[in-house]
């Protein structure tokens, strides 16, 4: 079953703009000192977080097709 999101809906833009918020939070404290297993899993957290942003993103490939 495919999903549909609106990238310019109210809610997508609340989205985002609570995920920019947690990945600027997660980056402050990854700036302090945790151990390497600690790191490593907040840079997994980033990373997810980064991934769903990336989902308004067109994928290129797709938008070279329809030229």
């Amino acid at each position: 079953m495919a999903l549909t999101i609106d990238f310019r809906s109210e809610t997508w833009r609340a989205i985002e703009e609570i995920v920019t918020k947690r990945i600027d939070d997660l980056r402050k404290r990854n700036d302090s000192q945790l151990n390497a297993d600690e790191t490593a899993r907040l840079r997994g957290r980033l990373a997810e977080l980064k991934d769903l942003l990336t989902l308004a993103k067109p994928d290129p490939a797709l938008v070279a097709d329809e030229q």
